[in-house]
C-alpha cells in the first residue's frame, strides 16, 4: 500500500491561477512552514520512509525556506514530487529541479500551456526529463475538451499527463472515471496511488493519461502538514495535531489510522460568492469581478475569457451593460502603436479590483483561522 507525505507550505500563494483560491491573496505578508517546526515533526518518524511525499503549491518559489523545505522532506521519501501552477514555472530555479523527483505543473487551461510553451520547450531541451502536466477539471461538461486539449499537447512534448481535480483544494463533485466512460473512453480500475489520489488510467487518442479521484474511504497511509505545522491524516480532513504535540507514537497512529472520511458523509466545501453593490440598483457579479482580475494580469480581454472559459462576444456586451448602468468605464483598450491589442483597466476599474480583492482577503483570512483551508469563489 502507497504510503503519502503532502506538505503545504505556505498558506497564500503569489501566483494569479484562476481555480485555485489560495492564489488570490493580496497579502504581502507569506507564512512560510518552519524548516525547525518541520524537522522536528519528521525526526519523531524515526526509520519510517514514505513512498512518496508531494510538496503542494509551494509559491513564492523563490522563498529561500523552500529549498530548505524539500531537503529536510528528502530523506523520508523514496521519491519527492514539487507541485506549481503553470505561471510560476519561470520561478522554478535549477537548484530546485536538482533536489526533487518530478516536477509537476498545473494547468486548467491548455492555453495556459501555450503562453508558457516556450519555457517548457526550453527545460525540456536543457535535459529535464521530470515534468509532468497535471490538467485540473472543475466543470462536468469540460471535462472531455480539458483532456483531450491537454493531450495534444503533452504528446507533442512526450509530456506524462494526470487529470484530476485541482489538488488538496477543491472536490468536483462528480466522478471524472464515470464521465469518461461516459464518453466512451476505457478506464482501468485504480491500481494504486499517485500524490494521496487514487489512479486509474485510460488511453485518449493512444496517448496514456492517468486520472485521479478522491480516496473512496479505503484505507490509505497518509500524512498532511500544513503551514503552521499541524498534522492530519489528510489535506481533505481537519489537522489532528498541533505540532507542540507531535509524537513518534501518535504520528503512527495517525497515518495507520482509518480514513476518517469514510463515513463522513458527503464533503462539504464552503462556496464564496462576492458581488459588489453600486448603488441601490446596480450590481457587479462575480464572473464579472474575477474577469476584471484576469485581465489586469494578462493585459488582454481575450486571454482572460480563455483562461475562465468565457465566451469573449458575451462578456463584451456584459462588459458594455454594465458601464452603462455605472455610467464608468471599466476597461480601455489600446488598438494603436506598440500598444495595439492591449486591454488595460481604467482607474475605476482598478478602484473595484481593490475592493473586491480586500473583501476576498478578509474572507480566506477569517476561513483559514477556524482551519477551513478548502473553499471555492464562485466566478
Amino acid at each position: 500500500m502507497t504510503s503519502t507525505l503532502i506538505i503545504r507550505p505556505v498558506a497564500h500563494c503569489d501566483l494569479n491561477h484562476p481555480t485555485c483560491p489560495f492564489s488570490h491573496s493580496v497579502s504581502k505578508e507569506f507564512e512560510v512552514l518552519d524548516p525547525r517546526v518541520l524537522n522536528a515533526i519528521l525526526r519523531e518518524l524515526k526509520d519510517y520512509v514514505f513512498n512518496e511525499a508531494v510538496i503542494s503549491c509551494p509559491n513564492p518559489l523563490l522563498h529561500p525556506k523552500i529549498v530548505e523545505l524539500v531537503s529536510i522532506v528528502r530523506p523520508v521519501a523514496k521519491k519527492l514530487s514539487l507541485f506549481t501552477p503553470i505561471t510560476g514555472l519561470s520561478k522554478v530555479t535549477r537548484e530546485l529541479l536538482r533536489a526533487i523527483d518530478e516536477l509537476v505543473v498545473v494547468s486548467s487551461s491548455v492555453n495556459e500551456l501555450k503562453e508558457e510553451e516556450e519555457r517548457i520547450k526550453g527545460l525540456l531541451s536543457q535535459g529535464l526529463e521530470n515534468l509532468v502536466i497535471y490538467a485540473t477539471v472543475t466543470k462536468e461538461e469540460a471535462t472531455l475538451l480539458i483532456a483531450s486539449e491537454h493531450v495534444g499537447f503533452c504528446r507533442r512534448y512526450g509530456i506524462p499527463l494526470r487529470l484530476g481535480e485541482m489538488p488538496y483544494v477543491t472536490k468536483v463533485p462528480f466522478r471524472l472515471r464515470d464521465i469518461l466512460v461516459k464518453e466512451g473512453c476505457e478506464v482501468s480500475i485504480p491500481y494504486g496511488c499517485r500524490y494521496g489520489y487514487e489512479a486509474s488510467v485510460t488511453f485518449m487518442r493512444n496517448y496514456r493519461v492517468t486520472v485521479l479521484e478522491r480516496p473512496s474511504g479505503k484505507a490509505c497511509r497518509m500524512l498532511f502538514i500544513d503551514y503552521y505545522g499541524r498534522v492530519g491524516k489528510c489535506p481533505f480532513a481537519h489537522p489532528l495535531l498541533e505540532a507542540k504535540d507531535v509524537r513518534s507514537d501518535l504520528l503512527r497512529k495517525v497515518i495507520y489510522s482509518e480514513c476518517p472520511l469514510k463515513n463522513a458523509g458527503p464533503d462539504y466545501v464552503p462556496e464564496v460568492r462576492i458581488s459588489l453593490r453600486a448603488g441601490k440598483d446596480v450590481i457587479i457579479p462575480p464572473d464579472i469581478l474575477a474577469l476584471l482580475e484576469v485581465i489586469e494580469s494578462t493585459n488582454s480581454l481575450r486571454a482572460a475569457c480563455r483562461l475562465l472559459g468565457y465566451n469573449p462576444s458575451t462578456y463584451v456586451e456584459k462588459l458594455k451593460s454594465l458601464e452603462k448602468k455605472l455610467g464608468i468605464k471599466l476597461i480601455t483598450s489600446r488598438r494603436g502603436g506598440s500598444l495595439k491589442g492591449l486591454t488595460l483597466l481604467t482607474n475605476e476599474g482598478m478602484k473595484i479590483l481593490t475592493t473586491y480583492r480586500r473583501v476576498r482577503e478578509a474572507i480566506m483570512t477569517s476561513l483559514i483561522k477556524e482551519n477551513v483551508y478548502r473553499f471555492t469563489f464562485e466566478y
